[in-house]
C-alpha cells in the first residue's frame, strides 16, 4: 500500500475498489460489517477500514474509521457497482 492517510484521498472522486478483505468483491454484501477495502485512484492505492452498511438502493455506506477500523469516523464513502467494469467504485 502506498498510503492509509485519509488526508490524501480526493473527496468526491471515484476510486476503483480492488479488494475487500484481500479478495475481489462479488456483491454489495461483501462490504457489510467490519471491512478493510483497498481502493485505487488519483492519489494511488489506499486501505479504507471501517463499517459498511448496505442500502436499499444497492449501494453501501462505508464509515471509514481511524486506527485501522476502530475509533472515530474519518469519512463516509459511497460504494456503488460499476457497470463498465463489472466491479465497484467508492467515493468519499
Amino acid at each position: 500500500m502506498t498510503s492509509t492517510d485519509a488526508l490524501m484521498i480526493v473527496s468526491g472522486t471515484p476510486y476503483t475498489v480492488t479488494g475487500v478483505g484481500g479478495r475481489t468483491p462479488t456483491g454489495p454484501g461483501d462490504f457489510a460489517g467490519a471491512v478493510t477495502v483497498t481502493v485505487h485512484g488519483a492519489t494511488g492505492e489506499h486501505e479504507v477500514a471501517g463499517t459498511g452498511v448496505e442500502q436499499p438502493d444497492g449501494t453501501v455506506r462505508l464509515y471509514q474509521k481511524d486506527h485501522h477500523g476502530t475509533g472515530k469516523d474519518v469519512r463516509v464513502w459511497t460504494v456503488t457497482p460499476d457497470p463498465s467494469s463489472g466491479g465497484f467504485v467508492a467515493a468519499g
